[in-house]
């Protein structure tokens, strides 16, 4: 993770997440002199030549002013390492076979690695992770299994996107299982919260589910709105993966929205300084949906319990395992396949 200082503000700045540095960490953690397993780097291997060059742009004479968003990009993306892009052979999508797993709970505090193996297939269960493969509409029937607060809360809703729709005619199992607003509504997330929760919303680009979401989700949750952001995707070689579209947001963009919430009566003042980083970037995974870690950056915003050293984490709709986390979701499991691991040796 790294900081990256605005030019036009001190008090600003944005956030570089690694996706796959921050996961390899967080897996070898708390694992010493053991195998280890971390991410294969072509699960983030993007072609520069798909992407727009921000870096080497000139703007012309009778382009329209309202580039505001491009230059702060621009001065961040400045800020980031040229990056030599190798050709490697490309994985096969192993995320796009069946995955088909029963509703079943699991955790590891061995501190080693462990697997699951099933006739097809073997994941990885990390050390320090607890998981529910179960549909996250069903929360309610887990809430006697889970803490009775949390310290993070993940959420990335399968907000309803014609992407999905358009995989599901192509190969059902594609597309996972998509849910109405007012279904989202009914999610008992007040009751897994405290006045310190910090609450992690992904929504996509679309003004409809991002109204739902500012408007009724969050006050149904009893959750406060505390900063809203945008991720910003960038391709290996540090650009942007795809033209920023300034003059109409409903087309494709190189990014999609994050919303910070807090307990509707934590103190005004809780985490204010997130409102400080104005976006993330990060080389997102090929995998449609991998989101990026969010732990390390939202940790030092926390304000835990007095003898509490690890906060309590919890996502929703997981497709991946995190340590520190209790993960729930329907295909919790589906990104842990071994296959996409490269398994190595960890030396003190």
């Amino acid at each position: 993770m790294q900081k990256l200082k605005s030019k036009q503000n001190d008090k600003k700045h944005t956030i570089f997440l690694n996706h796959r540095q921050l996961i390899n960490k967080a897996y070898a953690a708390g694992v010493p002199n053991y195998e280890i397993y971390e991410l294969k780097s072509q699960l983030f291997h993007f072609q520069s030549k798909i992407a727009q060059d921000l870096k080497k742009r000139k703007r012309k004479l009778n382009e329209v002013e309202n580039n505001e968003s491009e230059d702060t990009i621009l001065n961040y993306l400045e800020q980031l390492p040229d990056v030599k892009v190798d050709n490697i052979s490309p994985l096969p999508r192993y995320w796009e076979e069946k995955y088909g797993l029963p509703q079943m709970h699991g955790s590891n505090m061995s501190g080693q690695f462990q697997k699951y193996q099933t006739e097809e297939k073997t994941f990885i269960i990390p050390h320090a992770t607890r998981f529910y493969n179960n549909n996250v509409d069903q929360l309610t029937t887990l809430l006697p299994q889970l803490l009775p607060s949390y310290d993070i809360i993940v959420i990335d809703p399968p907000w309803r996107n014609k992407y999905i729709r358009r995989l599901k005619r192509i190969k059902h199992e594609l597309g996972y299982a998509m849910m109405d607003n007012e279904q989202l509504a009914l999610l008992p997330l007040n009751q897994l919260t405290h006045e310190r929760t910090l609450v992690a919303i992904w929504c996509t680009n679309s003004n409809l589910h991002q109204t739902m979401l500012e408007t009724e989700l969050l006050p149904r949750w009893q959750l406060r709105l505390l900063h809203k952001l945008r991720w910003y995707k960038l391709n290996t070689a540090h650009r942007l993966i795809c033209k920023l579209n300034q003059t109409d947001a409903t087309q494709k963009q190189p990014y999609e929205h994050l919303y910070l919430a807090c307990h509707a009566q934590s103190d005004g003042a809780y985490a204010a300084d997130l409102q400080q980083t104005e976006f993330l970037l990060s080389v997102p995974s090929i995998v449609h949906s991998h989101k990026p870690p969010l732990l390390d950056w939202l940790r030092p915003h926390l304000q835990l319990e007095q003898d509490q050293v690890e906060p309590n984490c919890l996502e929703l709709f997981a497709r991946y395992l995190q340590p520190q986390f209790t993960s729930i979701g329907i295909e919790v499991l589906k990104l842990m396949d071994e296959r996409l691991y490269d398994q190595v040796i960890k030396r003190s």
